[in-house]
Order: C-alpha cells, then sequence, then structure tokens
C-alpha cells in the first residue's frame, strides 16, 4: 500500500525514530521533462506491429494457391459436358425402335391367311364336298337343297393316328383329325346336326409358299360353282385363313366373326378353327353362338 507522505510527514517520522524507505516524490516538472523528452511507452510497440507485417508478407503467396485452385475449378467442368453431349443422341434410338415396334405388324393376327402371291385366296384350291354324317338318313323329302357347308382348312402335317383316336364311323367324317375332329363332332351333336341328311364339309388347301403362282386361279370361282351346285341354307367358315381365302380379304377375326357375309347369295357365318379353341378354351363360348347363328339361317325365317 503507498503511503502520500509528505516532506513535514517524513520528518516527524524520523524525529520519532521511524525510518521510511519509500522512493522521493517526484515533482511535476520532472515528469513533464520525461514525458515530453522519452518516447512515448505506447509507441514503443509499433516497431514490434511493424515486424508482425513483415512477417505477413507471405500472405501474399497464397494467390498463387487460389490461382491454382482456380484452373482447377475451370477444368473440372470440362469432363463433365461430353457426357451430357453424349446423352443427348443417345435418347432418340430408343424412341425409333419403339415406334418401329409400334407399327409392326401382328404376324398372328394381321397376316396369317393370304396366298403365297399377297392376295387371299390366291394358291388355294378346294377339295370336292363330302358329307360330314353319311348315316344320317338321306331319303328325306325336299332334300335336294339346303343343309350346310362347312370349309376348313386340314392341318399341313397331320399327327399319325391310333386306331383308338381315328373318329367312330358315326362321327363326323372331317378333314380334321385328333382332338380337333371330336370337338367339331360334339358341337355339331349340339346342333342335331347328326340326324341332318345334308351336312357337308370341304377342305380349303394353300399352296406352298414356294410354289409358282403366276398362272394360279383364285378360290372364289371354284367355291362359288361348289354352292350352285349344292344349294346350301348356309355356310359355315373355320378358321381365320380360310375365312380371308373365301372372302378376300384382310380383316382380323373378330371384324369377320362380327361382320355378316354371302357367298353367291348364300349367307356365310366365320368362326373359330377348332384347333385353335383347344388352345383358347375361353373361345368355345364365341363359336357357339357363331354356330347358333348360322343354325338359324337353315331354319328360316
Amino acid at each position: 500500500m503507498a503511503l502520500n507522505l509528505d516532506a513535514r510527514q517524513r520528518a516527524m517520522l524520523e524525529a520519532m525514530g521511524i525510518t521510511v524507505w519509500l522512493p522521493a516524490p517526484v515533482e511535476p516538472a520532472a515528469v513533464d521533462a520525461v514525458t515530453a523528452g522519452a518516447p512515448s511507452p505506447v509507441a514503443e510497440p509499433l516497431p514490434v506491429a511493424a515486424p508482425a507485417m513483415r512477417v505477413a508478407p507471405p500472405a501474399p503467396a497464397s494467390p498463387p494457391v487460389a490461382q491454382t485452385a482456380a484452373p482447377a475449378a475451370e477444368a473440372a467442368p470440362a469432363p463433365v459436358q461430353p457426357p451430357a453431349q453424349t446423352a443427348r443422341p443417345a435418347s432418340p434410338p430408343p424412341q425409333n425402335l419403339s415406334g418401329h415396334r409400334a407399327h409392326e405388324p401382328r404376324p398372328f393376327v394381321q397376316q396369317p391367311a393370304a396366298g403365297p402371291a399377297g392376295e387371299p385366296g390366291l394358291g388355294w384350291t378346294i377339295s370336292p364336298a363330302q358329307l360330314v354324317y353319311p348315316h344320317a338318313p338321306q331319303h328325306v323329302q325336299g332334300a335336294e337343297q339346303g343343309g350346310w357347308l362347312i370349309l376348313l382348312e386340314p392341318a399341313a402335317n397331320p399327327p399319325l393316328l391310333s386306331p383308338a383316336q381315328r373318329p367312330a364311323a358315326d362321327s363326323a367324317q372331317t378333314a380334321l383329325q385328333g382332338d380337333a375332329a371330336k370337338l367339331l363332332d360334339n358341337m355339331l351333336r349340339a346342333l342335331g346336326l347328326q340326324e341332318k341328311p345334308r351336312v357337308f364339309s370341304a377342305a380349303l388347301h394353300r399352296a406352298s409358299p414356294d410354289a409358282d403362282l403366276r398362272h394360279a386361279a383364285p378360290l372364289q370361282p371354284a367355291l362359288e360353282a361348289l354352292l350352285r351346285e349344292l344349294r346350301p341354307d348356309c355356310v359355315l367358315v373355320l378358321g381365320l385363313a380360310s375365312a380371308r381365302a373365301v372372302l378376300g380379304r384382310h380383316d382380323a377375326l373378330g371384324r369377320l366373326r362380327a361382320e355378316p357375309h354371302r357367298i353367291a347369295g348364300v349367307p356365310t357365318v366365320v368362326t373359330y378353327d377348332p384347333n385353335y379353341l383347344l388352345r383358347a378354351p375361353q373361345a368355345k363360348a364365341g363359336a357357339w353362338a357363331d354356330l347358333v347363328q348360322a343354325d338359324a339361317f337353315t331354319k328360316g325365317p
């Protein structure tokens, strides 16, 4: 703790034998002289700050680092652009491919029935008609005309059937074999046609793809001649290929089934091929409706 003693107080303490070890008071004049002549205590740190400023010059070295980073940043977008440019031309091919597929013909619906020369009925031939149920009573009054004519295309390579698989003598006698023949027989029997005297069938055959058809005759004239001979009440056409051949059209089976047709003035009904019905049982109801419609033509108004 500092004692502010003047000269009188120190003299009294000395007279009492008390020694005061304190620095002598500084006169104001001396303080002013020291302040004016000596450097300011605050000014001395300035030289210290100056060296610190001198040490800072390495900081200018930072711009080269920034300059090095800048080219790297500028070079970074360069590899990004080529993938973007490559991705743009890559998009058109899927569109072209999808457009090509969208316009591709559907071979199982649109084009299986045209002849080798591209015209329906060209290159096709028709076999002589045969009785489907030869054991049905034939000597019926007025049996000279009317009845059914069933047109169908037999399999190109018919399977070899065992005696047990062959149709019985009282079953439908057509160019179909195996399960397809049995299915057609069941459908005709459901309409009672096994008792009808005039139920005919005729097989349609198409020429091989490599056949020369430059002088081939179309199917329609031969079919019309057969219709004039038999004079049936209705023609039932089984299958898409047969329908296109006899009608001379390229339409799908659904359209051909829905429209009314006439060949040489005879009402004609188109339905499914029995071989197809074996693969698609859900279509049997539609086939039965077609047969009922054909049967209505044979019974008159």
